[in-house]
């Protein structure tokens, strides 16, 4: 992997970083938290997220909006890898 691709500076460009791919993982290490859990805050989430009318998030906004409440998350089930994708997801898309 060449320097330019390890050292991304989102402010200059956005080229190198895979937005998508880091939204999926994210969400999917969110679900394995979250899935079967009875919780109104979850509950809204998920309906944002899967919106048909009004307002839905695309992943990435989704994610952006709610960092505080993924960070907490991940605390609360001691989830080392969420929280450092969270930090890379946060230094490189929001």
């Amino acid at each position: 992997m060449s320097a330019a691709l390890t050292s991304v500076d989102r402010y200059l460009t956005f080229k190198g970083i895979d937005f998508d791919g880091q939204a999926n993982r994210m969400l999917e290490r969110i679900e394995s938290h979250t899935r079967n859990v009875d919780n109104l805050f979850w509950t809204y989430f998920y309906k944002r997220r899967n919106a048909t009318n009004g307002a839905r998030c695309d992943d990435l906004l989704l994610l952006a909006s709610f960092v505080n409440q993924i960070r907490e998350l991940f605390e609360e089930h001691d989830d080392e890898i969420g929280l450092a994708w969270l930090d890379q997801l946060e230094n490189e898309c929001f």
